[in-house]
Order: structure tokens, then C-alpha cells, then sequence
């Protein structure tokens, strides 16, 4: 029998460097409290056939929810609160992608985040 989700040690996996990345980045962003508190989300996916982009697009949607979640405000009127939560959770979806290991799933994080698109020049003379 052929199944097209992944197992949950996967899911395990991607927890575990989510939950890694966002210790680094929250014990950096927020040192200067007195307690260092780690939030993790686990990201379930079994439920998703990571074959197709249409699951990669859920399942990434769901990444960066966590992310979002776990790292703090993006919008926070402190430019240094800002900044860190933004790079918590730009670094929280691409370790995270990174762990599912799946080519549907990084082809969304590159439709997201971009690769390097060629520029035209044109010139008016």
C-alpha cells in the first residue's frame, strides 16, 4: 500500500529544527529578560499530500503560522523588536522547509521569498 503523506517521525523532525531555530533566535532576541522561554508549535502535515503544490502551499501556509506564532510581532512599532521577529521567522520557515526535505515545498518557499529573479535592462536611446 502506497501512501502519499509523510510519516510522523517527519513531523517529529520538523518540530524539533523548529523548535531549535526559534531557541537560538528568541535566547538572542530576548536576552536581556530574565527568563529564557522557548515557545514551539508543532506543524502537523500527515494530512497532506506533499506531491502536489497544492499541499506544499498548505503546509507551508501552516510553517509560516507557526512561525509567525512563535517569534513575536513583525509589526511591532520597535524597530529592534521588529527586526528580530522577522528574521525569528524568516529563519523558523527555512529551517523548517529545509527538515521536510520536500521539492514542492521548497519551490513555495522560493515562490515566497524569491530567488534571485534576472533583471531587463532596456535601454531608451
Amino acid at each position: 500500500m502506497k501512501t502519499n503523506t509523510l510519516s510522523n517521525s517527519k513531523q517529529v523532525v520538523l518540530t524539533t529544527f523548529l523548535a531549535a531555530c526559534l531557541a537560538c533566535v528568541t535566547i538572542g532576541a530576548r536576552a536581556d529578560e530574565t527568563a529564557n522561554v522557548v515557545a514551539v508549535r508543532t506543524v502537523h502535515y500527515s494530512d497532506l499530500n506533499l506531491n502536489t503544490q497544492a499541499g506544499a502551499a498548505v503546509l507551508y501556509k501552516r510553517i509560516r503560522a507557526a512561525a509567525a506564532l512563535v517569534c513575536g510581532d513583525v509589526d511591532s512599532r520597535q524597530l529592534n523588536e521588529a527586526a528580530a521577529a522577522k528574521a525569528c521567522v524568516d529563519r523558523a520557515i527555512l529551517t523548517s522547509v529545509k527538515s521536510v526535505n520536500s521539492p514542492k515545498l521548497t519551490s513555495e518557499y522560493n515562490a515566497h521569498f524569491g530567488v534571485a529573479q534576472p533583471i531587463n535592462v532596456v535601454s531608451t536611446r
